[in-house]
């Protein structure tokens, strides 16, 4: 008889656990602990109840199942890799960190597709690295801009970043997911396998089935990730995916793996202006036949903080920049030399007629050569945390403002001015910097004092309502 497709079947994989697992610091010190503590946003946890570091799914399993029988709240942690605190601990609560439960199971093909099954705390350098020593010419594509970020980081937050313009999101690569649920049950999930019947799943633990009523959540077709995912015909892998955690811990990660041989060409662009910046990220996009996997931008003031972090590497970028210009960083794939040598001809030509000087840019075909360059971007974010972290230690309750918001293309001119203008007019400080390609700014505010940051949630609430009636 074949299954009701709604029915998703959890299973026990574990028996009653007596007593805290090995893995298991009850109070830990905080000192031994620190490092569980915080993540990139510099928030840090002031106490949690217990640490549990699984390295085997029988492991997280018997944990999850003596947190279950205790009754515990339980906090997720990863690679921590994340700016927005999410991987920070709330007061009394039982941490599970991931980072230790790492490794590729197993790289297999079917049916003409490849895919890889990992453990939750793998890193995305990690599988790539596995993948370049065993299986030459398969990757993965998702690039959430820090490799270090691990696979089930990126599921939880439905990761996209830089090649989101070319490649999407993590919901577009991942084909399966085992879940260790708060009941202590195991689910697993297949993309395709497990769908809504009659707007509804069937969720069967040991003798009790639950039906779960789930209203199609309906998206903008603009770059987002926001809530839970799932189409009126979806499949339930896509409740799991950005749910924060919310709603169980992904243990193994099964996704798709793309097979390229081709290379790809990194092109740092400096302007003068930010309208000449759009004029180019516009005909990046309009130029088909390119292979555009990214497009990035930074404003004049991430310049100014990538400058004040003062590594040698933002120097060599920056020696060539014009006085207060903003720059393009755009990454395009190309298969041999003749190709290449189109393409760097055919974007010096494409900044020139946007209204940039081709003789201020740099290029890159590996990562030692564009070593420097993601230096350069990812010393703006740290900068900033570094300045919020000093004013912290006389302010405590002071955080930045991070806006996360896209729209759609023909709106990219205006919601940068609409930025300058709220932001400028309040007198605050703030850096904008992010995927242009997908019209994803990254606004970080930078709040002096209490008052400044009262006026940057008000503007952030103004901003936010007229992104959304953007579309």
């Amino acid at each position: 008889m074949e299954l009701d497709p709604s029915l998703l079947r959890a299973e026990s994989r574990v028996g009653t656990i007596s007593a805290p697992p090995a893995c298991v610091r009850l109070a830990p010190d905080l000192r031994s602990v620190a490092d569980f503590l915080h993540d990139e946003s510099k928030l840090t946890a002031i106490g949690i109840a217990s640490l549990a570091t699984p390295a085997t799914l029988d492991e997280l399993r018997e944990v999850m199942a003596w947190h279950a029988q205790e009754g515990h709240a339980v906090a997720l942690s990863g690679a921590r890799t994340g700016v927005t605190g999410g991987a920070v601990p709330e007061m009394d609560a039982h941490l599970v960190s991931l980072a230790a439960l790492r490794g590729v199971a197993e790289v297999r093909e079917a049916e003409g597709e490849w895919t890889a099954k990992v453990l939750a705390g793998t890193s995305l350098a990690e599988l790539n690295a596995y993948l370049a020593a065993h299986h030459p010419g398969l990757n993965f594509p998702v690039d959430p801009t820090e490799t270090s970020a691990s696979l089930g980081g990126m599921v939880a937050t439905n990761a996209g970043g830089a090649r989101s313009l070319r490649f999407g999101a993590m919901r577009d690569w991942v084909v399966g997911l085992t879940v260790e649920l708060p009941s202590a049950r195991t689910l697993t999930l297949q993309r395709g396998r497990e769908r809504v019947h009659e707007g509804a799943f069937v969720l069967e633990e040991g003798k009790v089935r639950r039906r779960l009523a789930v209203a199609p959540i309906p998206k903008p077709s603009t770059k987002n990730a926001i809530g839970y995912g799932l189409g009126a015909d979806g499949s339930a892998i896509d409740l799991w995916i950005g749910a924060e955690g919310t709603l169980g811990v992904v243990s193994e990660v099964t996704v798709r793996l793309r097979h390229s041989t081709e290379r790809q060409l990194g092109y740092l662009q400096f302007f003068e202006h930010a309208a000449s910046a759009f004029r180019f990220v516009q005909m990046l996009r309009e130029e088909k036949s390119l292979r555009t996997n990214a497009i990035e931008f930074l404003d004049q003031r991430s310049h100014v903080l990538a400058h004040e972090s003062g590594k040698p590497a933002v120097e060599r970028v920056l020696h060539i920049a014009p006085p207060g210009s903003c720059s393009v960083f755009t990454e395009v794939e190309y298969a041999d030399d003749a190709e290449l040598a189109d393409i760097a001809e055919r974007l010096a030509a494409l900044a020139a007629h946007a209204g940039g000087d081709p003789d201020t840019s740099l290029a890159g075909t590996n990562e030692e050569e564009l070593r420097d360059v993601r230096s350069f971007r990812h010393a703006v974010p740290e900068r900033i945390n570094a300045i919020i972290a000093l004013r912290r230690a006389t302010q405590p309750g002071l955080h930045k403002l991070a806006t996360d918001m896209a729209v759609p293309d023909e709106s990219l001119t205006w919601v940068y001015d609409r930025y300058q203008a709220l932001l400028g007019g309040e007198g605050l400080d703030f850096a904008v910097f992010g995927h242009v390609g997908d019209n994803h700014f990254h606004v970080n505010i930078i709040p002096r004092d209490a008052g400044e940051l009262t006026r940057a949630m008000r503007c952030y609430a103004i901003l936010a309502r007229e992104i959304v009636a953007r579309g």
